[in-house]
C-alpha cells in the first residue's frame, strides 16, 4: 500500500511490478495500490505480513494478509484474479 504517493507507486510499479525485470526474472512481482482502488476490511493494516530475510537484504516488507487479499482480489472483479482462486 502506497500512500499518498502517485510518484512512489509509479516508481515501485516500474522497478518490481507486472512486466518488469523482475517479474521475467523471479516470476514474481508487486504491484502499488492506493488507498482509493482498494476494497479492504477493517483492521487490514493490523494485520499486514512482515517479510524480512536474507533476501530482501534485511529490508522490511509489508504484505497483504492472505485473507485480505483474497477480499481485495474478488472485490476488484478482474478476471486476471480469479487464478489465485
Amino acid at each position: 500500500m502506497v500512500e499518498d504517493s502517485d510518484e512512489k507507486s509509479g516508481m515501485i510499479e516500474g522497478a518490481i511490478g507486472e512486466l518488469s525485470s523482475v517479474h521475467n526474472t523471479f516470476s514474481y512481482y508487486a504491484q502499488a495500490v492506493d488507498g482509493p482502488t482498494s476494497v479492504l476490511p477493517n483492521g487490514w493494516k493490523e494485520r499486514f505480513v512482515k517479510v524480512c530475510n536474507e533476501n530482501t537484504h534485511s529490508t522490511t516488507g509489508l504484505c497483504l494478509e492472505i485473507h485480505d487479499l483474497m477480499i481485495s482480489k474478488l472485490s476488484a472483479g478482474r478476471e486476471k484474479n480469479f487464478k489465485f482462486f
